[in-house]
């Protein structure tokens, strides 16, 4: 089964997945106090972020390990408004988000394999 969405439903659900994926981001820069807490600058923030971390990967090669992570942290850093410490518990806390995202809107979702040969 192939599907294929384009247009504007495809923006749609784009637009969609963005906010979700930035939703932890932004309750978390709320959380450790940051100084720009806004949704768009979550999402600004996750973009640039994962911009430095391709980037990093195509310099550096194996060290993108080490580089993407910190491209994270100074995108956090600088477009939200935390410190260097800020930025790392925002990643905590914002992980903890995803990890609980997933623990309840995953839940719904089961993926199983019935393909059988005849």
């Amino acid at each position: 089964m192939n599907i294929s969405i384009s247009g504007l439903p495809a923006f749609a659900i784009e637009l969609g997945f963005i906010i979700v994926f930035s939703a932890p981001i932004w309750l978390a820069a709320r959380f450790v106090g940051a100084e720009n807490p806004s949704l768009v600058r979550a999402i600004f923030s996750l973009l640039i972020g994962t911009i430095g971390a391709i980037f990093s990967a195509f310099i550096t090669g194996a060290f993108a390990l080490i580089l993407a992570p910190l491209a994270y942290l100074l995108s956090f850093k600088y477009i939200l408004g935390t410190s260097m410490i800020g930025a790392i518990i925002l990643a905590i806390v914002a992980a903890a988000g995803y990890v609980a995202m997933i623990h309840f809107m995953g839940a719904g979702l089961n993926v199983t394999d019935h393909i059988s040969s005849s």
